[in-house]
C-alpha cells in the first residue's frame, strides 16, 4: 500500500472520482514545476562558498541575502517598497502567528478574529489555546470597526510590561480574505490602524495570497497589483508611530506549504523582542537550510515567474465556477462573491437552507465537499453560507466540480420546499 504523502489523504480527501472544494492547497501540477525550479536553485547554491553552513544553526530572523531577497521579491510584486530590514524569516503563517501570540500574550489576553474567519484559527480558540477568543463582524468594506471598538473599550485591565506591551491582538486577513474574498479598503485599514494606536493593540495582518491578484484592466496577463498591504499604513513616519502591525506572510500558497517557509513585515520593536524567544534562540531561527535555497530561486525569477503562472490559472479556475454558480443557482437565489484575487469563493445560500444540508446530500449523492459557512465563524453563524477553493483542481475539474455542487444546492431547495 502506498504511504500518504500528504494530509489530506489520511482524512479520506482528494479521492479519484470526488472533489474536495475545502482544499486551501496548491495543485499538484503547479508543485511539480515548484520541484523542477528548486532542484535548480538547489544545485546553484550547493556550489557556494560555505553552503555546509547552511545545516548548521541558523541566523536569527534569517540571513541577510535571504532577507534581502525576500524584500525585493515582495517589492515586485506589491509594487510598494518592502524594507529588508523589516523582515523577519519565519517557518510559515501558522507558526509566525503562534510564536507572535506566545511571545507577547498570556491567556488572560483577548485575539480578536474576522467573524467569518480563517477556520483554523477559530478552532484552536474555541479550544481556548494561547488567547481568549472574541469575533467581530466583517462588512464589504473589512472589519466592523465600530464594533472592534466598543468591545475593546469593555477589556479589562491588564497589566502592561515589557514582555506584554499590548491591551489585545486583532488577527485579520485584509486582502483576499478567507473565506469571503474581500479586501479592506483605504479608509478601514487608516481607521483600524488609528484604533491599534489609540488603544494599544497588535493587529496581525495574515498576508499570504496577497500577491495572487487577477485583475487586470486590459484583462490579458498584465495583473494590477494588490491592494496597498495593512502594514504599509502604519507609517513610520507619523508623529504617533509605535509600531502596532506585522504582516505575516507566507510562501504556502505562491509557493509550496511543505517549505514551511514565511516571514513577518514587522515593527523594530517586535523584532528586538522575538530574538530573546526560546524557540528561536535554541533552534537558531526558523526553516534557515530551506531559506537559502528559495532565496536563490526568487534571486533568479523563478518565484516571479511560478506567481504569474498561478494569476492565469487561479482566474481561470474562480471564473469557471462563478460562471456557473451564477448561470445555474441565480434563480435560485443564489449568491456567490467574485474576488479579486486569492483562493476562495463565498457562496450565500437563501435563508432556510443551511450549508450542512447541502453537504450532506453533494457527499453522499455526488461526492462532492467543501467547508461549511460556520466552521468558519467564531460565533457560529453564517449556517447559509459555503467556502469553496478554487485552488486545487485543474480548470476542466473544477468547472464539473462547481456543476455538480450547484446540482445539490439545486436539489436541497427543491427539497425544502416540498
Amino acid at each position: 500500500m502506498e504511504e500518504n504523502r500528504n494530509m489530506f489523504e489520511p482524512n479520506g480527501l482528494l479521492k479519484k472520482g470526488s472533489y474536495s472544494l475545502q482544499v486551501g492547497a496548491p495543485n499538484p501540477n503547479t508543485l511539480k514545476k515548484v520541484t523542477n525550479f528548486y532542484n535548480q536553485a538547489l544545485e546553484r547554491v550547493c556550489g557556494t562558498a560555505r553552503f555546509e553552513e547552511t545545516f548548521q544553526y541558523g541566523v536569527m530572523g534569517g540571513a541577510d541575502s535571504v532577507k534581502n531577497e525576500v524584500a525585493k521579491f515582495l517589492t515586485r510584486q506589491y509594487a510598494q517598497s518592502v524594507d529588508k530590514d523589516d523582515i523577519f524569516v519565519t517557518s510559515g503563517a501558522s507558526e509566525g502567528l503562534l510564536l507572535l501570540l506566545n511571545t507577547f500574550f498570556t491567556a488572560e489576553h483577548t485575539l480578536f478574529v474576522e467573524d467569518p474567519t480563517y477556520l483554523l484559527v477559530n478552532n484552536f480558540l474555541k479550544k481556548g489555546y494561547v488567547c481568549k477568543g472574541q469575533p467581530v463582524s466583517v462588512l464589504s468594506d473589512g472589519l466592523d470597526l465600530d464594533e472592534l471598538e466598543a468591545k475593546v473599550q469593555r477589556l479589562p485591565d491588564l497589566p502592561i510590561t515589557e514582555s506584554t506591551p499590548f491591551r489585545a491582538a486583532v488577527y485579520t486577513i485584509p486582502t483576499f480574505h478567507n473565506p469571503t474574498g474581500i479586501s479592506y479598503t483605504p479608509a478601514n485599514c487608516k481607521r483600524l490602524v488609528e484604533l491599534a494606536r489609540k488603544y494599544n493593540l497588535l493587529v496581525i495582518a495574515d498576508d499570504v495570497y496577497n500577491v495572487l491578484s487577477y485583475e487586470s484592466e486590459t484583462n490579458d496577463i498584465n495583473f494590477n497589483p494588490p491592494p496597498t498591504r495593512l502594514f504599509a499604513y502604519d507609517d513610520k513616519s507619523h508623529a504617533d508611530y509605535k509600531g502596532n502591525v506585522v504582516a505575516n506572510g507566507s510562501f504556502a500558497k505562491i509557493v509550496a506549504p511543505g517549505l514551511r517557509l514565511g516571514w513577518y513585515e514587522a515593527p523594530k520593536r517586535i523584532l528586538d523582542e522575538l530574538k530573546t524567544n526560546y524557540v528561536l534562540l535554541s533552534g537558531g531561527g526558523m526553516s534557515s537550510q530551506t531559506s537559502y535555497v528559495l532565496a536563490e530561486a526568487l534571486r533568479n525569477g523563478d518565484v516571479d515567474k511560478h506567481v504569474q503562472e498561478l494569476r492565469i490559472l487561479h482566474r481561470a479556475r474562480m471564473n469557471a465556477v462563478t460562471g456557473v454558480v451564477d448561470q445555474m443557482l441565480g434563480e435560485y437565489g443564489v449568491t456567490i462573491t467574485h474576488p479579486a484575487g486569492g483562493y476562495f469563493l463565498w457562496v450565500k445560500l437563501p435563508d432556510n437552507i443551511t450549508a450542512e444540508s447541502v453537504l450532506k446530500y453533494s457527499s453522499q449523492e455526488l461526492q462532492v465537499t467543501f467547508v461549511p459557512g460556520r466552521a468558519a465563524s467564531l460565533s457560529g453563524n453564517y449556517g447559509n453560507h459555503i467556502r469553496l477553493s478554487i485552488a486545487y483542481y485543474e480548470t476542466d475539474e473544477i468547472t464539473e466540480a462547481a456543476r455538480k455542487f450547484s446540482q445539490a444546492v439545486i436539489a436541497v431547495i427543491k427539497q425544502a420546499k416540498e
